[in-house]
């Protein structure tokens, strides 16, 4: 049996869907799933976010914003499935007590709101890649 993803949707019915699910920080006609949106977050968050895409076409999207009325945004998203990737990196987490803490602050909303999060750091991406894409496939089910 195949799998539906966004990518098989007319994007209308995709905005519909992720306006039900939670909504892009661009139109998802601009926007389509898995597309780069932004400046880059560095070349292993680039290699996450495209072995992503290869493993999981069409179901991922970059900078997703999830909760209206929240300025922050997931690095990788699956939506219809509530799990966010985020890349975490050393220098824009472990420099500051004020980024520490806003870190775990948007990983308790997104939990609050449902959400799955998985924290991958470039050691992860570099080192164990193959078992990085196994842990999000099982928790994408």
């Amino acid at each position: 049996m195949a799998r539906l993803t966004l990518a098989d949707l007319p994007p209308a019915m995709r905005e519909q869907v992720m306006a039900q699910f939670g909504g892009a920080h661009v139109p998802l006609s601009k926007a389509k799933p898995g597309k780069k949106v932004g400046a880059p977050i560095s070349p292993y968050a680039d290699r996450l976010g495209d072995a992503l895409d290869a493993r999981f076409p069409g179901r991922m999207l970059r900078e997703h914003a999830p909760i209206e009325g929240r300025k922050f945004r997931i690095d990788f998203a699956f939506p219809l499935e509530k799990v966010a990737i985020e890349f975490d990196g050393y220098r824009y987490h472990g420099f500051s007590k004020k980024g520490f803490k806003q870190g775990l602050e948007r990983q308790n909303i997104l939990v609050a709101h449902g959400w799955r999060v998985l924290r991958y750091t470039l050691t992860d991406v570099r080192d164990r890649l193959d078992e990085v894409l196994e842990e999000v496939g099982q928790a994408l089910g």
